[in-house]
Protein backbone atom coordinates (compact mmCIF):
# COMPACT_ATOMS: atom_id res chain seq x y z
CA UNK A 1 0.00 0.00 0.00
CA UNK A 2 1.40 3.29 -0.85
CA UNK A 3 1.25 6.48 1.07
CA UNK A 4 2.03 10.24 1.14
CA UNK A 5 1.89 12.99 3.52
CA UNK A 6 0.61 16.40 3.08
CA UNK A 7 2.11 18.64 5.69
CA UNK A 8 0.24 22.12 6.00
CA UNK A 9 2.79 24.58 6.51
CA UNK A 10 1.24 27.75 4.75
CA UNK A 11 -0.48 29.57 7.98
CA UNK A 12 -0.08 33.00 8.35
CA UNK A 13 0.36 32.02 12.54
CA UNK A 14 -1.21 35.69 12.80
CA UNK A 15 -1.32 34.32 16.94
CA UNK A 16 1.41 32.61 17.12
CA UNK A 17 3.51 35.34 15.56
CA UNK A 18 6.06 33.50 13.86
CA UNK A 19 6.06 30.35 10.98
CA UNK A 20 4.99 27.29 13.32
CA UNK A 21 6.81 25.29 10.50
CA UNK A 22 10.53 26.81 12.23
CA UNK A 23 9.26 26.63 15.78
CA UNK A 24 11.64 24.73 17.66
CA UNK A 25 10.68 21.64 19.65
CA UNK A 26 12.76 18.53 21.39
CA UNK A 27 11.39 15.74 18.83
CA UNK A 28 14.98 14.18 18.49
CA UNK A 29 16.53 10.97 20.51
CA UNK A 30 17.48 12.21 23.66
CA UNK A 31 15.50 15.39 23.75
CA UNK A 32 17.33 17.17 20.86
CA UNK A 33 15.72 20.28 19.43
CA UNK A 34 14.77 20.40 15.38
CA UNK A 35 12.02 22.26 13.86
CA UNK A 36 8.01 21.08 14.00
CA UNK A 37 8.77 20.31 9.97
CA UNK A 38 11.85 18.62 10.56
CA UNK A 39 10.22 16.47 13.17
CA UNK A 40 7.28 15.57 11.33
CA UNK A 41 9.11 14.75 8.11
CA UNK A 42 11.46 12.85 9.96
CA UNK A 43 8.49 10.53 11.90
CA UNK A 44 6.47 10.04 8.12
CA UNK A 45 9.92 8.59 6.89
CA UNK A 46 10.55 6.38 9.81
CA UNK A 47 6.82 5.48 9.24
CA UNK A 48 7.87 4.37 5.44
CA UNK A 49 6.02 7.12 3.83
CA UNK A 50 6.60 6.96 0.47
CA UNK A 51 5.96 10.67 -0.85
CA UNK A 52 6.11 14.11 1.27
CA UNK A 53 4.30 16.81 -0.09
CA UNK A 54 5.23 20.17 2.15
CA UNK A 55 2.97 23.16 1.38
CA UNK A 56 3.83 26.65 1.51
CA UNK A 57 2.36 30.07 1.74
CA UNK A 58 2.67 32.56 3.96
CA UNK A 59 6.33 32.86 5.28
CA UNK A 60 7.38 30.96 2.31
CA UNK A 61 10.83 31.45 2.03
CA UNK A 62 11.94 30.08 5.53
CA UNK A 63 9.09 27.02 4.68
CA UNK A 64 10.74 25.97 1.69
CA UNK A 65 14.05 26.95 2.99
CA UNK A 66 13.52 24.28 5.40
CA UNK A 67 12.23 21.97 2.59
CA UNK A 68 14.96 22.51 0.89
CA UNK A 69 17.23 21.26 4.15
CA UNK A 70 14.86 18.08 4.07
CA UNK A 71 15.96 17.29 0.25
CA UNK A 72 12.50 18.11 -0.57
CA UNK A 73 10.65 20.77 -2.90
CA UNK A 74 7.84 22.20 -1.30
CA UNK A 75 4.78 23.53 -3.38
CA UNK A 76 3.19 26.71 -2.53
CA UNK A 77 -0.23 27.58 -2.00
CA UNK A 78 -0.91 30.84 -4.74
CA UNK A 79 -4.06 32.01 -2.25
CA UNK A 80 -3.21 30.97 1.40
CA UNK A 81 -5.09 33.49 3.17
CA UNK A 82 -8.12 31.40 1.63
CA UNK A 83 -7.59 29.06 4.62
CA UNK A 84 -6.36 25.49 5.25
CA UNK A 85 -8.56 24.00 2.72
CA UNK A 86 -6.65 25.68 -0.23
CA UNK A 87 -3.49 24.40 1.52
CA UNK A 88 -5.29 20.84 1.26
CA UNK A 89 -5.85 21.70 -2.48
CA UNK A 90 -2.69 22.24 -3.69
CA UNK A 91 -1.41 19.31 -1.84
CA UNK A 92 -3.97 16.84 -3.89
CA UNK A 93 -2.94 18.89 -6.81
CA UNK A 94 0.73 18.08 -6.63
CA UNK A 95 -0.05 14.22 -5.88
CA UNK A 96 -2.49 13.46 -8.65
CA UNK A 97 0.10 15.27 -10.71
CA UNK A 98 2.84 13.33 -9.91
CA UNK A 99 0.65 10.08 -10.26
CA UNK A 100 0.34 8.80 -7.40
CA UNK A 101 -2.42 6.05 -6.24
CA UNK A 102 -2.77 5.68 -2.63
CA UNK A 103 -3.42 6.85 0.93
CA UNK A 104 -2.66 10.55 1.99
CA UNK A 105 -2.50 11.44 5.57
CA UNK A 106 -3.01 15.20 6.06
CA UNK A 107 -0.98 16.84 8.39
CA UNK A 108 -0.88 20.27 9.87
CA UNK A 109 2.55 21.64 10.92
CA UNK A 110 1.10 23.05 14.04
CA UNK A 111 0.00 19.25 15.52
CA UNK A 112 3.54 17.96 15.50
CA UNK A 113 3.20 15.58 18.14
CA UNK A 114 1.40 12.94 16.92
CA UNK A 115 3.13 9.09 17.92
CA UNK A 116 4.11 6.87 15.40
CA UNK A 117 1.89 3.95 17.03
CA UNK A 118 -1.07 6.29 15.32
CA UNK A 119 0.42 6.57 11.94
CA UNK A 120 1.17 2.84 12.31
CA UNK A 121 -2.38 1.79 13.26
CA UNK A 122 -3.95 4.12 10.62
CA UNK A 123 -1.83 2.52 8.05
CA UNK A 124 -2.80 -1.00 9.39
CA UNK A 125 -6.50 -0.55 9.20
CA UNK A 126 -6.07 0.86 5.87
CA UNK A 127 -4.97 -2.39 4.75
CA UNK A 128 -7.50 -4.02 6.35
CA UNK A 129 -9.53 -1.60 4.59
CA UNK A 130 -8.32 -2.78 1.39
CA UNK A 131 -8.30 -6.44 1.73
CA UNK A 132 -11.72 -6.48 2.91
CA UNK A 133 -12.62 -4.80 -0.27
CA UNK A 134 -10.68 -6.94 -2.24
CA UNK A 135 -12.59 -10.37 -0.48
CA UNK A 136 -15.71 -8.54 -1.75
CA UNK A 137 -14.86 -7.94 -5.38
CA UNK A 138 -13.70 -11.53 -5.89
CA UNK A 139 -16.90 -13.09 -4.02
CA UNK A 140 -19.43 -10.29 -5.96
CA UNK A 141 -17.23 -8.36 -8.61
CA UNK A 142 -17.99 -5.26 -6.83
CA UNK A 143 -16.87 -3.24 -3.82
CA UNK A 144 -17.55 -0.14 -1.57
CA UNK A 145 -15.41 2.63 -1.71
CA UNK A 146 -12.33 2.99 0.46
CA UNK A 147 -12.94 5.03 3.48
CA UNK A 148 -11.25 7.80 5.18
CA UNK A 149 -9.85 6.48 8.07
CA UNK A 150 -9.86 9.23 11.54
CA UNK A 151 -7.51 8.60 14.45
CA UNK A 152 -9.95 9.26 17.47
CA UNK A 153 -8.73 9.33 21.66
CA UNK A 154 -11.65 8.22 23.38
CA UNK A 155 -14.23 9.34 21.30
CA UNK A 156 -12.23 12.68 20.08
CA UNK A 157 -11.66 13.36 16.40
CA UNK A 158 -7.90 14.52 15.72
CA UNK A 159 -5.29 14.27 13.06
CA UNK A 160 -4.13 13.23 10.79
CA UNK A 161 -6.78 11.87 8.70
CA UNK A 162 -6.09 9.32 5.99
CA UNK A 163 -7.72 9.59 2.90
CA UNK A 164 -8.02 7.54 0.03
CA UNK A 165 -6.88 9.00 -3.18
CA UNK A 166 -10.01 8.30 -5.09
CA UNK A 167 -11.65 10.96 -2.99
CA UNK A 168 -9.03 13.21 -4.69
CA UNK A 169 -11.26 14.69 -7.41
CA UNK A 170 -14.20 15.46 -4.64
CA UNK A 171 -11.45 17.29 -2.49
CA UNK A 172 -10.67 19.33 -5.86
CA UNK A 173 -14.20 20.19 -6.65
CA UNK A 174 -15.28 21.52 -3.54
CA UNK A 175 -16.07 25.28 -3.29
CA UNK A 176 -14.09 25.46 0.35
CA UNK A 177 -17.31 25.51 2.60
CA UNK A 178 -16.62 24.01 6.05
CA UNK A 179 -13.14 22.76 4.84
CA UNK A 180 -11.73 19.01 4.12
CA UNK A 181 -14.80 18.12 6.88
CA UNK A 182 -17.29 19.52 4.18
CA UNK A 183 -15.98 17.98 1.10
CA UNK A 184 -15.34 14.65 2.67
CA UNK A 185 -19.60 15.15 3.49
CA UNK A 186 -21.21 11.94 2.49
CA UNK A 187 -17.61 9.68 2.19
CA UNK A 188 -17.46 6.85 4.04
CA UNK A 189 -15.80 7.34 7.05
CA UNK A 190 -13.80 5.05 9.63
CA UNK A 191 -12.64 5.68 13.38
CA UNK A 192 -9.45 4.27 14.47
CA UNK A 193 -8.96 4.47 18.33
CA UNK A 194 -5.75 5.25 19.25
CA UNK A 195 -4.39 5.48 22.85
CA UNK A 196 -2.93 9.07 21.97
CA UNK A 197 -3.64 12.12 23.04
CA UNK A 198 -1.29 14.01 21.17
CA UNK A 199 -3.76 13.95 18.16
CA UNK A 200 -5.89 16.57 20.15
CA UNK A 201 -2.41 19.37 20.99
CA UNK A 202 -2.04 21.70 18.43
CA UNK A 203 0.15 24.77 18.66
CA UNK A 204 -1.91 28.34 17.67
CA UNK A 205 -0.42 30.25 20.17
CA UNK A 206 2.56 31.11 22.60
CA UNK A 207 0.65 29.67 25.29
CA UNK A 208 0.56 26.22 23.22
CA UNK A 209 3.91 26.46 22.02
CA UNK A 210 5.00 26.12 25.64
CA UNK A 211 2.76 23.41 26.52
CA UNK A 212 4.41 21.17 23.62
CA UNK A 213 7.22 21.82 24.30
CA UNK A 214 7.05 20.50 27.38
CA UNK A 215 4.94 17.58 25.88
CA UNK A 216 7.05 16.65 23.53
CA UNK A 217 9.66 15.48 25.81
CA UNK A 218 7.00 13.30 27.50
CA UNK A 219 6.31 11.36 24.16
CA UNK A 220 7.94 8.33 24.57
CA UNK A 221 6.08 7.71 28.03
CA UNK A 222 1.46 7.25 28.07
CA UNK A 223 0.36 9.78 30.20
CA UNK A 224 -2.83 7.49 32.57
CA UNK A 225 -5.58 8.76 31.09
CA UNK A 226 -3.86 7.10 27.72
CA UNK A 227 -3.07 4.14 29.40
CA UNK A 228 -6.44 3.98 30.65
CA UNK A 229 -7.52 3.84 27.25
CA UNK A 230 -4.94 0.72 25.76
CA UNK A 231 -6.90 -1.07 28.73
CA UNK A 232 -9.88 -0.30 26.94
CA UNK A 233 -8.64 -0.94 23.14
CA UNK A 234 -6.68 -4.41 24.60
CA UNK A 235 -10.24 -5.47 26.10
CA UNK A 236 -8.74 -6.26 29.46
CA UNK A 237 -11.84 -7.66 31.13
CA UNK A 238 -13.21 -6.11 34.99
CA UNK A 239 -11.35 -8.16 37.29
CA UNK A 240 -8.03 -7.01 35.49
CA UNK A 241 -8.86 -3.66 35.76
CA UNK A 242 -9.34 -3.93 39.00
CA UNK A 243 -6.08 -5.29 39.67
CA UNK A 244 -4.40 -3.02 37.03
CA UNK A 245 -5.82 0.57 38.74
CA UNK A 246 -4.80 -1.09 42.37
CA UNK A 247 -1.46 -1.32 41.44
CA UNK A 248 -1.39 1.96 39.67
CA UNK A 249 -2.29 3.40 42.49
CA UNK A 250 0.28 1.94 44.69
CA UNK A 251 2.79 2.63 42.38
CA UNK A 252 2.20 6.12 42.12
CA UNK A 253 1.72 6.77 46.01
CA UNK A 254 4.96 5.59 46.17
CA UNK A 255 6.56 7.50 44.04
CA UNK A 256 5.11 10.73 45.40
CA UNK A 257 6.54 9.21 48.95
CA UNK A 258 10.08 9.10 47.29
CA UNK A 259 10.07 12.31 45.20
CA UNK A 260 8.95 14.42 48.84
CA UNK A 261 11.99 12.19 50.54
CA UNK A 262 14.41 12.91 47.72
CA UNK A 263 13.69 16.78 48.00
CA UNK A 264 13.93 17.40 51.36
CA UNK A 265 16.97 15.55 50.66
CA UNK A 266 18.09 18.14 47.82
CA UNK A 267 18.17 15.53 45.30
CA UNK A 268 16.74 15.21 42.00
CA UNK A 269 13.28 13.51 43.06
CA UNK A 270 14.16 10.58 39.52
CA UNK A 271 10.81 9.22 39.65
CA UNK A 272 7.40 10.73 38.10
CA UNK A 273 4.03 9.43 40.16
CA UNK A 274 2.41 9.80 36.69
CA UNK A 275 4.67 7.11 34.97
CA UNK A 276 4.78 4.50 38.15
CA UNK A 277 0.91 5.13 37.64
CA UNK A 278 0.63 4.68 34.22
CA UNK A 279 3.35 1.54 34.63
CA UNK A 280 1.12 -0.11 37.19
CA UNK A 281 -1.64 0.19 35.02
CA UNK A 282 -0.18 -1.55 32.03
CA UNK A 283 1.78 -4.21 33.85
CA UNK A 284 -0.72 -7.05 33.34
CA UNK A 285 -2.15 -5.61 30.28
CA UNK A 286 -1.00 -9.25 28.51
CA UNK A 287 -2.24 -11.45 31.39
CA UNK A 288 -3.15 -14.84 30.26
CA UNK A 289 -0.34 -14.42 27.45
CA UNK A 290 2.82 -17.25 27.93
CA UNK A 291 5.66 -14.71 30.10
CA UNK A 292 2.65 -12.43 30.38
CA UNK A 293 4.97 -9.57 31.65
CA UNK A 294 7.90 -9.90 28.18
CA UNK A 295 4.85 -10.08 26.22
CA UNK A 296 3.37 -6.61 27.90
CA UNK A 297 6.98 -4.88 27.34
CA UNK A 298 6.80 -6.07 23.52
CA UNK A 299 3.88 -5.38 23.22
CA UNK A 300 4.80 -1.59 24.54
CA UNK A 301 8.23 -1.64 22.01
CA UNK A 302 5.79 -2.34 19.31
CA UNK A 303 4.41 1.07 19.69
CA UNK A 304 7.78 2.79 19.84
CA UNK A 305 6.67 3.44 23.74
CA UNK A 306 10.26 2.10 25.19
CA UNK A 307 10.04 3.68 27.99
CA UNK A 308 6.82 2.19 29.15
CA UNK A 309 7.60 -1.22 28.24
CA UNK A 310 11.11 -1.01 30.70
CA UNK A 311 8.69 -0.16 33.32
CA UNK A 312 6.16 -3.70 32.94
CA UNK A 313 8.58 -6.51 31.62
CA UNK A 314 10.46 -7.35 34.89
CA UNK A 315 7.67 -6.94 37.11
CA UNK A 316 7.58 -10.51 38.17
CA UNK A 317 11.52 -10.55 39.69
CA UNK A 318 13.84 -8.37 39.19
CA UNK A 319 17.21 -7.73 41.38
CA UNK A 320 18.25 -3.42 41.77
CA UNK A 321 22.45 -3.27 41.89
CA UNK A 322 22.91 -1.40 45.32
CA UNK A 323 24.40 1.78 43.07
CA UNK A 324 21.50 2.09 40.90
CA UNK A 325 18.88 4.42 42.57
CA UNK A 326 15.18 3.20 42.80
CA UNK A 327 12.67 4.05 39.61
CA UNK A 328 9.71 3.91 38.49
CA UNK A 329 10.31 0.24 37.60
CA UNK A 330 10.93 -0.86 40.87
CA UNK A 331 7.54 0.79 42.54
CA UNK A 332 5.17 -0.59 40.03
CA UNK A 333 7.26 -4.14 40.90
CA UNK A 334 6.37 -3.66 44.62
CA UNK A 335 3.31 -2.27 43.68
CA UNK A 336 2.11 -5.47 42.30
CA UNK A 337 3.42 -7.60 45.01
CA UNK A 338 1.03 -5.66 47.45
CA UNK A 339 -1.88 -6.39 45.43
CA UNK A 340 -4.38 -9.63 45.16
CA UNK A 341 -6.68 -8.19 42.93
CA UNK A 342 -7.78 -4.70 44.13
CA UNK A 343 -6.74 -5.78 48.33
CA UNK A 344 -3.78 -5.27 50.06
CA UNK A 345 -1.42 -8.00 51.22
CA UNK A 346 1.95 -8.13 52.98
CA UNK A 347 4.60 -9.79 50.91
CA UNK A 348 5.00 -12.57 53.75
CA UNK A 349 1.73 -13.39 53.13
CA UNK A 350 1.66 -13.30 49.01
CA UNK A 351 4.67 -15.31 48.67
CA UNK A 352 3.41 -17.73 51.44
CA UNK A 353 0.62 -18.46 49.47
CA UNK A 354 2.52 -19.60 46.68
CA UNK A 355 4.98 -21.75 48.64
CA UNK A 356 1.57 -23.45 50.14
CA UNK A 357 0.34 -24.05 46.80
CA UNK A 358 3.71 -25.18 44.95
CA UNK A 359 4.42 -27.10 48.89
CA UNK A 360 5.11 -30.44 46.91
CA UNK A 361 7.74 -28.76 44.64
CA UNK A 362 11.32 -28.45 46.09
CA UNK A 363 12.87 -26.26 43.54
CA UNK A 364 9.74 -24.17 42.51
CA UNK A 365 9.43 -23.28 46.40
CA UNK A 366 13.28 -22.42 46.36
CA UNK A 367 12.53 -19.89 43.40
CA UNK A 368 9.79 -18.72 45.37
CA UNK A 369 11.81 -18.01 48.45
CA UNK A 370 14.39 -16.17 46.79
CA UNK A 371 11.59 -13.55 44.85
CA UNK A 372 10.51 -12.82 48.01
CA UNK A 373 13.98 -12.28 49.56
CA UNK A 374 14.51 -9.72 46.70
CA UNK A 375 11.13 -8.27 47.26
CA UNK A 376 11.75 -7.98 51.20
CA UNK A 377 15.53 -6.31 49.87
CA UNK A 378 13.57 -3.67 47.62
CA UNK A 379 11.06 -3.02 50.17
CA UNK A 380 14.10 -2.56 53.03
CA UNK A 381 15.80 -0.38 50.74
CA UNK A 382 13.08 1.89 50.04
CA UNK A 383 11.82 2.26 53.75
CA UNK A 384 15.13 3.60 54.53
CA UNK A 385 14.91 5.80 51.57
CA UNK A 386 11.51 7.19 52.38
CA UNK A 387 11.29 7.24 56.09
CA UNK A 388 8.69 4.78 56.69
CA UNK A 389 7.09 1.26 55.92
CA UNK A 390 6.26 0.99 52.26
CA UNK A 391 3.52 -1.64 53.34
CA UNK A 392 1.71 0.96 54.90
CA UNK A 393 2.01 3.35 52.11
CA UNK A 394 0.60 0.61 50.09
CA UNK A 395 -2.26 -0.06 52.46
CA UNK A 396 -3.38 3.46 53.07
CA UNK A 397 -3.53 3.99 49.86
CA UNK A 398 -5.68 1.41 48.69
CA UNK A 399 -8.08 1.66 51.85
CA UNK A 400 -8.50 5.47 50.20
CA UNK A 401 -8.61 4.27 47.23
CA UNK A 402 -11.67 1.84 48.13
CA UNK A 403 -13.25 4.52 49.64
CA UNK A 404 -13.71 6.87 46.85
CA UNK A 405 -15.02 4.02 44.74
CA UNK A 406 -17.48 3.77 47.25
CA UNK A 407 -18.43 7.53 47.16
CA UNK A 408 -18.52 7.87 43.17
CA UNK A 409 -20.40 4.52 43.01
CA UNK A 410 -23.11 5.69 45.57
Amino acid sequence: METAVIVLAAGMASRMGAAKALLSLPLLPGGGRCSALRGLVKQYRAAGVQQVVIVSGFHADVVEGEATALGLKAVRNPDPQQGMFSSVQTGVAALTQSGFDGYFFVQPVDVPLVRPLTLRALCEAAGQEEAGREAERAVSGKAAALPVLIPAFDGQEGHPPLVPMHLAPRIMAHNGQNGLRGALEGAPLCHVPVPDVMILEDMDTPDDYARLRFLALERHMLLPVEAEYLLHLQHVPEKGLRHARAVGTVACCLAEALAHAREIEGYDAGVDPRWALAGGLLHDICKGQPRHEAAAGELLRGLDLPGMARLVQDHRDLTLPGDEPITERELVYLADKYCYGGSFVPLERRFGNKLEAYAQDAAACEAIRGRLGRAKELEERLAREIGRDPALVAERALKRNCGAAQVNAA
